[in-house]
C-alpha cells in the first residue's frame, strides 16, 4: 500500500541530474569565460618544455582519469557519513553544491593556473 506523501527516488535522481546539467552548462561555463579566460592557442608546459623525461604531453583520457580520481577522492567517504548522520537531503546537497562550488571550480582553476 502506497502512502500519498512518498517521493520516488527516481524523481530525486532525475532532478539531481538536471541540476548538474544546468550547473555545468551555466555556472561552469560562466566561470570559464569570465574568470579563467583560457587561450587555446597557448602551448602547455608539456609541449613548450618537452624533454621526454619530465615534460611529456599526456593523452586526454589519462588526464581525465587523474581529474576524476582527484574529484571523487573524498566523495565516497563523506557522502555516506553525511547521509547516516543527517539524512539523504544534506548528503544530496553536499554532492550537488560541492560539485558546483568546490569540486569543479577548484580543480579546473588549479589546472589552468598551473598552465
Amino acid at each position: 500500500m502506497e502512502r500519498s506523501g512518498d517521493m520516488n527516488s527516481l524523481i530525486v535522481f532525475l532532478l539531481a541530474i538536471v541540476a548538474l546539467a544546468i550547473g555545468y552548462g551555466w555556472y561552469a561555463r560562466s566561470i570559464d569565460r569570465t574568470v579563467i579566460q583560457p587561450d587555446n592557442k597557448r602551448a602547455t608546459p608539456a609541449k613548450m618544455y618537452m624533454d621526454g623525461v619530465d615534460f611529456i604531453p599526456a593523452n586526454r583520457n589519462v588526464l581525465f582519469g587523474y581529474q576524476f580520481k582527484s574529484v571523487a577522492a573524498l566523495g565516497p567517504i563523506v557522502g555516506p557519513i553525511t547521509a547516516v548522520r543527517w539524512g539523504w537531503l544534506p548528503a544530496l546537497l553536499w554532492i550537488l553544491l560541492g560539485t558546483f562550488f568546490i569540486g569543479w571550480v577548484q580543480d579546473y582553476s588549479s589546472i589552468m593556473i598551473s598552465v
